[in-house]
């Protein structure tokens, strides 16, 4: 059986705050992290070089059941869950090259708020989405916010070729916001007010 080992130094390094998680699927990765990739990933590739590593390096499937393969097992589905969601992937990136973490709220709220243009479409959908009153209604919003899910990507695999971490953080607080638009309207109800996440 092909065997894939995880370098020992990565390992190591998985104490640390920030492990490169491109570095862990050198396969789909080749030439690292952007701007030397594309920001788009192969998700297929990424998925079987991920069950490949993963064949080799989880606990329950290795011969040597110690913390050092659970740990890897853990990282390797944490990497795999970030670089397989564009949403995780740019808030990921943005806070290993530019140390913005869109997770924390000060932050978060400092590019919120900093385009008035979006902060106004972002009223006027979430209003739309207080208005649904039918499932063709729902149809066509769903479609509207798919189409500006892809648009953002889209704009991230851009900016992100020419390293302008502010404005990658603003179109990722959007990207965030349509994300959640898209969790909002798949629990839809008839009746039932909406809930939104921000």
């Amino acid at each position: 059986m092909y065997r894939v080992r995880i370098p020992f130094k990565i390992i190591a390094r998985h104490n640390s705050s920030l492990v490169d998680f491109y570095k862990l699927f050198p396969k789909t990765f080749p030439k690292g992290s952007p701007p030397n990739s594309p920001f788009s990933v192969d998700l297929k590739q990424l998925r079987k070089e991920f069950r490949l590593l993963q064949s080799t390096n989880h606990p329950d499937l290795n011969r040597i059941k110690d913390e050092t393969a659970g740990d890897l097992s853990s990282l390797l589905n944490n990497a795999y869950t970030v670089l397989s969601s564009p949403l995780k992937r740019s808030q990921y990136l943005l806070k290993k090259n530019a140390n913005i973490d869109l997770n924390d709220d000060a932050v978060n709220k400092k590019f919120q708020f900093q385009d008035q243009s979006v902060l106004m479409e972002i009223l006027n959908v979430h209003e739309d989405l207080e208005d649904i009153q039918s499932e063709q209604e729902l149809a066509k919003l769903e479609q509207e916010n798919d189409e500006r899910i892809e648009k953002s990507i889209a704009k991230l695999e851009e900016l992100y070729k020419t390293e302008d971490y502010e404005a990658i953080a603003l179109e990722t607080v959007k990207l965030k916001f349509w994300e959640n638009i898209k969790n909002a309207l798949k629990e839809w109800e008839a009746g039932k007010p909406v809930n939104l996440t921000h």
